[in-house]
This record gives structure tokens, sequence and C-alpha cells, in this order.
């Protein structure tokens, strides 16, 4: 393997794995969603490679739907690259070697997936907001 970058790989389950948004990125998907149908069209296929690790991501703020981000393990992620049949499936299937075999010699370090804060803090906002126009009209005693 030549001087490939890596990917970031992620402790979900006590097994490390790679965002399907990450692996999205490195195969140059337009948009990175559609990674996403791939992996839902081949679900059987990719649970021969253990486990499919899915997380519920609640809706945005500004309404959609609830979607539902995949973490693959390091089969699931070639075997992925490989059905993307792009351009740079070479390039990012020796990037996920690289990141396990790295993994595997103790050269990187794990990383946790971060959670979204983002319907919580506007669940905060309105709140806030809501206290702030109900104490308003108040008198003080």
């Amino acid at each position: 393997m030549t001087n490939t970058p890596s990917v970031t790989l992620h402790m979900i389950n006590d097994e490390m794995r790679i965002h399907d948004l990450e692996l999205a990125a490195r195969l140059r998907f337009a948009k990175r969603i559609k990674l996403r149908d791939l992996i839902k069209r081949h679900v059987n296929e990719l649970a021969a490679y253990g486990f499919l690790a899915t997380v519920e991501k609640a809706s945005e703020v500004d309404g959609g739907r609830p979607s539902e981000e995949f973490f693959l393990n390091e089969g699931q992620a070639i075997r992925i690259a490989v059905l993307a049949d792009v351009l740079d499936t070479q390039t990012v299937c020796e990037m996920v070697v690289k990141a396990y075999a790295d993994y595997r010699r103790g050269l990187t370090s794990i990383t946790a997936p971060t959670p979204d804060l983002a319907p919580v803090l506007s669940i905060l906002q309105q709140m806030a907001e809501t206290l702030a126009h109900l104490t308003k009209h108040m008198v003080s005693r």
C-alpha cells in the first residue's frame, strides 16, 4: 500500500466501525445519503460480514423524517466500496484496510460517534422563549 490516508474508526457495540457518511465522502458520492440506499439494498449480503450496526438519528429541527445511520465493520465497508463501483473504489478499500491494520497495531486512537445536539438545543431554545414570554407579563408582588 502506498501512502494512502486512513478513515476514522468509531467504537460501536465493542467493535470498530466506519460511519457510512464518511465512506460516502471517500467514495465521492455527490449525495452521500445515496450510499445508505446502497446499504439498504444489500443488507442481507452485508449481514454475512457480521451485525449491521445502526444508529437512529432524530429528525432535524426544521422538520424531515428521522434517519438511520450505518456504522460498517471492515468487511461491510470494503464490500460496499466494491458495490459502489466508482473510480476511487480501490483507494477507499486501501483506506479501510489501512485504518483497521493501524488499529490492530495500536497506531490509532478510538473515536466515539459525536451525538447530534441540534434537536436538544432547539427544544431548550423553545423552552427558554416560552418561559420568557410567560414571565414577561407577570407582575412581581
